[in-house]
């Protein structure tokens, strides 16, 4: 190629360069200064909506809404804050001091919208930005919805804003403060359930106007959940507990563990708590509404305890079912006098778990002592995490001279043997650990994981083999002719459960605690082939009786409303 070609292209492409940087540094050069000082760059979130929450038949329980906020940049209203406010208290119909406190609350940085307004109707929304224009910013955001409220906020829980995670961050994807699980389901299974957030990368001038488009980060869905809650039986067993203060139904299959009622009262409504509504009365009441008593709860057994303390016995070979002692009401220890609730008479095993006669276990109590007590009671899990897969589960107690001379400084006394054979003393555990007990009775012997969860996103969830036991089939069936008799004998003491026809084999306990006794009742059905295990507890109504009574008002309804059918229990 010509040098003289190459060097005037050379001189071309140098003069066309000197005159474009003088036309964008000198004669634009104003403009682009202008722009670079007024424009910044705004990332606006966009929160991934979260997994949908069903029942076992596919009913849903909880889901994301689109909810509409109103919110503000506190960079662009930094001079004229009080003025916007009282103009926003005005239109809205809102107290400026509710406005002030969400501003506070909510404030993260000033290049960050801050929700002022929170769940507004979408009309006065957007009669709000036509009237504010680009003083306020709508802020569509998904809100989490409760269909079922109170019925089953122990074992969802709830979602809040203004958590500090970030285990779905990405690029222009991380939120701060963004929503996560704070309880129950949505806690134990948040990284399921929140998806990945996404958001846009903007350029905005000084008016907060767009002035580009620099990139996105589209969020993602959560996974959806199947639970093991049949939503029928959870709502009639709420409607029963709302008649008393405090108390617990739990009915779980005892073959697998699937859980079909969880119900804890007094409860609570989760979308009370997200909104803050009525908040300070929710976290003072005086009845702890947000504690799950099935697994939070720690209570003494009574009487259910005693076919753990039937089995222990046949196990170590210190009595047949056949063996009797004679009670006369009580049981002596040196001067002291050990209560029975009648003056029974001779009592083989079978007589007196359905009678539930507290001589007996006296008796037996005092032959396997403590040491063999303590052993089988954690044999069955008494002092054991359940592993439900819900948070903050808490383990029973079952003591012996080690852990009382630890915890309560104290020597242990025959008398305190005597008070654990029939479930009183320090002896203490959820009820969902009695549950998971009782049910080795009705599954030959195994003790299962209880679950809540059926399936995430369509696929079925991988089960934790039960533990056996390694008890004597004979053992086992001697106890549940006992349990049975509970039932089936005019004389057993839940005998008002027979009229159901369900074949229904259990205990019943009643436990002494300061002020009026707890009720109990643990059971499963039908006894020859078990379908279903249940456990009711019901804080200081003074007798097991009440607690019987809840189990057949329960099983009764959902025998009539075709949940529970003889059919399935013939078969």
């Amino acid at each position: 190629m010509d040098i003289k070609l190459i060097r005037n292209l050379s001189l071309g492409g140098l003069i066309i360069l000197v005159i474009s940087l003088f036309y964008y540094q000198v004669i634009k050069g104003d403009m682009y200064l202008n722009r670079a000082q007024a424009n910044y760059i705004r990332v606006v979130s966009k929160e991934a909506i979260r997994g949908t929450i069903f029942d076992r038949n596919y009913e849903t329980l909880a889901y994301d809404r689109g909810a509409f906020n109103i919110a503000v940049m506190p960079y662009q209203i930094k001079d004229n804050k009080e003025e916007i406010f009282s103009k926003i208290s005005r239109l809205a119909k809102i107290k400026e001091e509710i406005i002030t406190i969400n501003y506070n609350r909510n404030l993260r940085s000033p290049f960050y919208p801050v929700d002022i307004l929170i769940d507004i109707d979408k009309e006065k929304a957007l009669a709000l930005k036509e009237e504010l224009g680009e003083e306020v910013i709508i802020d569509e955001i998904p809100q989490r919805h409760y269909l079922f409220g109170k019925e089953l906020a122990h074992v969802l829980g709830y979602v809040k804003r203004g958590v500090n995670v970030s285990n779905n961050s990405d690029v222009y994807g991380y939120i701060p403060y963004q929503r996560a699980g704070l309880a129950g389901i949505e806690k134990y299974y948040n990284n399921y359930l929140a998806g990945r957030d996404g958001g846009e990368l903007l350029e905005v001038d000084a008016l907060g106007k767009i002035a580009g488009f620099l990139g996105a980060n589209h969020p993602k869905k959560g996974k959806d959940i199947v639970l093991t809650i049949d939503l029928r039986l959870q709502r009639i067993a709420y409607h029963l507990l709302s008649e008393y203060k405090r108390g617990v139904i739990i009915m779980m299959n005892p073959q697998d563990g699937e859980i079909y009622v969880f119900c804890s009262q007094p409860s609570y409504d989760p979308n009370q708590i997200m909104r803050g509504v009525d908040l300070d009365a929710i976290l003072k009441a005086e009845d702890n509404i947000l504690l799950n008593r099935g697994i939070q709860a720690r209570y003494p057994l009574g009487s259910v305890f005693k076919p753990i303390l039937s089995i222990a016995g046949l196990e170590e070979k210190k009595i047949t079912s056949h063996t009797t002692f004679i009670c006369e009401g009580r049981y002596r220890l040196g001067n002291l006098s050990f209560e029975c609730r009648s003056a029974h008479g001779r009592q083989n095993l079978i007589e007196a778990i359905a009678h539930s006669c507290n001589v007996y276990f006296y008796n037996l109590g005092a032959i396997l002592d403590i040491d063999k007590i303590a052993k089988w009671a954690k044999k069955f899990g008494l002092n054991t995490l359940t592993d439900i897969n819900l948070p903050y589960e808490k383990s029973g107690i079952v003591p012996d001279p080690h852990w009382k001379i630890t915890n309560i400084k104290s020597p242990w006394f025959k008398g305190d043997t005597l008070n654990v054979s029939i479930g009183q003393g320090y002896l203490e555990a959820t009820p969902l650990e009695v549950l998971v007990a009782i049910s080795a009775f009705a599954n030959g012997g195994y003790l299962v994981k209880p679950h809540l969860v059926k399936e995430i996103e369509g696929e079925k969830i991988s089960l934790s083999p039960p533990k056996f036991l390694d008890l004597s089939l004979s053992h086992i069936n001697e106890v549940k002719k006992g349990l049975e008799a509970v039932v089936s004998w005019s004389s057993g003491t839940a005998h008002l459960l027979d009229s159901l026809k369900l074949s229904i084999a259990g205990k019943t306990g009643t436990a002494q605690t300061k002020g009026k006794s707890h009720g109990w009742f643990v059971g499963f059905f039908p006894s020859s082939s078990p379908k279903y295990s249940i456990c009711v507890l019901l804080e200081n109504v003074g007798s097991s009786s009440e607690a019987v009574k809840v189990a057949y008002d329960f099983l009764k309804e959902a025998k009539n409303q075709g949940i529970i059918s003889q059919e399935e229990i013939d078969r």
